[in-house]
C-alpha cells in the first residue's frame, strides 16, 4: 500500500473504533440550506485594539457557539492581510509539541517574517476532538459550525478592506471548504487559496475512508448530505481568482472527485502527497500561498526567504 495511503486511513480506523459512539450526524440529517443559516447568525463583535486573541460569540439556531480569533501580525496597509483557516481536528491556538497546527507551520515557522499582516480563525468546537464528535450528532450542527466560520470571515474582510489592505482567504481541509463557501456566498476577497479541499463535502464523509466515522443513518442517506452540503451550483467564481491546492492520494478529500468539482476553468495545483502527509508539507503549502499572495513589499526578503 502507498504509504501516503496507510498513514490517511490508520488514524482514522484507530478513531472509529475509539469513538464508535460517537459517529458523525448519528441524531439527524436536518439542515436549513447555507444562506438561511448565514442570515440567522448574530456575531458579538468585539472591539479591535491590535494584536492578540479576541472571543466572538455567536448567537445561532443551534444556541450560543464560541468562535475566535488571532489577530496574529498586523504590519501595515502596505501589506496584504491572510485570513486563514484552521482543519478539522486543529486546535489552532495551541502551539505545544503535540498539538497540529497548520497555521504555525506555514506561516510561522520559516524564520523569516511571512509578508503579510496574519488573522486566524478559530471555529466553534475545536477546543477538543471529543468535544466535536460529541457536537456532530446532527448535520445541521456542521453545517452551522461552517456558516459561523463563514460569516466571521466576512467580518474580519471588512475590518481588513477598512485599514485598505489586498485580501487573500485560505484554509485547509475544513478550512478549505469554509475558505470556498465564503467565495461561493460573499465572493468579497481579492483571492482564495482553498488547500486539501475541493466543493463537495458530502463525498468526505460517504465515500473517502471518512466513511468510517459516519453513522448508518447517514451512509444509508447519502442523498441528504450531498443536498446539504454541496455547493458546485453556486460556487461560479472564475479561474482568475481562486488557487486550490490538492493531494493526489489524499484518502480524505478524494482527488478526482474534489478536482472534478472545481470544473475546467479554475486552476489546480496538485502535490504528490497524501491528507496527512500534506498538510505536513508546510514548505509547498507556503510556497503555494506566496505564489498568489499578489504583492512583496518586504524590502529584502523575497519568496525564497520564506520557504
Amino acid at each position: 500500500m502507498n504509504l501516503h495511503v496507510l498513514i490517511d486511513t490508520l488514524p482514522v480506523y484507530l478513531a472509529s473504533i475509539i469513538f464508535w459512539r460517537n459517529k458523525l450526524f448519528r441524531e439527524s440529517l436536518e439542515s436549513p440550506p447555507y444562506e438561511d443559516i448565514l442570515d440567522s447568525i448574530t456575531l458579538k463583535w468585539p472591539q479591535v485594539h491590535g494584536e492578540g486573541y479576541y472571543e466572538v460569540p455567536a448567537r445561532t439556531p443551534i444556541g450560543e457557539l464560541d468562535p475566535a480569533f488571532h489577530l496574529v501580525r498586523w504590519m501595515g496597509k502596505d501589506y496584504p492581510t491572510v485570513i486563514y483557516h484552521h482543519g478539522n481536528n486543529e486546535r489552532p491556538f495551541n502551539r505545544s509539541l503535540l498539538a497540529r497546527n497548520t497555521f504555525h507551520d506555514i506561516f510561522l515557522s520559516a524564520g523569516k517574517l511571512f509578508p503579510a499582516n496574519l488573522i486566524l480563525i478559530r471555529a466553534p468546537f475545536h477546543r477538543s476532538f471529543r468535544l466535536y464528535l460529541e457536537q456532530m450528532g446532527r448535520l445541521s450542527t456542521f453545517t452551522t459550525l461552517m456558516m459561523v466560520s463563514v460569516k466571521m470571515i466576512e467580518a474580519l474582510r471588512q475590518y481588513a478592506a477598512g485599514k485598505d489592505t489586498r485580501i487573500i482567504v485560505s484554509g485547509i481541509s475544513l478550512g478549505g471548504w469554509v475558505t470556498n463557501l465564503h467565495c461561493a456566498l460573499f465572493n468579497t476577497a481579492d483571492t482564495y487559496i482553498p488547500l486539501l479541499a475541493g466543493i463537495v463535502p458530502a463525498d468526505v464523509f460517504t465515500r473517502s475512508v471518512y466513511r468510517n466515522l459516519t453513522d448508518r443513518l447517514a451512509l444509508s442517506n447519502p442523498a441528504a448530505l450531498e443536498n446539504a452540503l454541496n455547493f458546485e451550483k453556486c460556487f461560479s467564481a472564475g479561474g482568475n481568482k481562486v488557487f486550490p491546492l490538492l493531494a493526489r492520494y489524499d484518502q480524505l478529500i478524494r482527488f478526482e472527485r474534489q478536482k472534478t468539482s472545481y470544473g475546467n476553468n479554475i486552476p489546480v495545483k496538485v502535490i504528490e502527497k497524501g491528507h496527512v502527509t500534506g498538510s505536513a508539507s508546510s514548505m509547498e503549502l507556503r510556497r503555494h500561498i506566496l505564489d498568489h499572495l499578489g504583492s512583496n513589499p518586504v524590502k529584502g526578503i523575497g519568496k525564497q526567504d520564506c520557504l
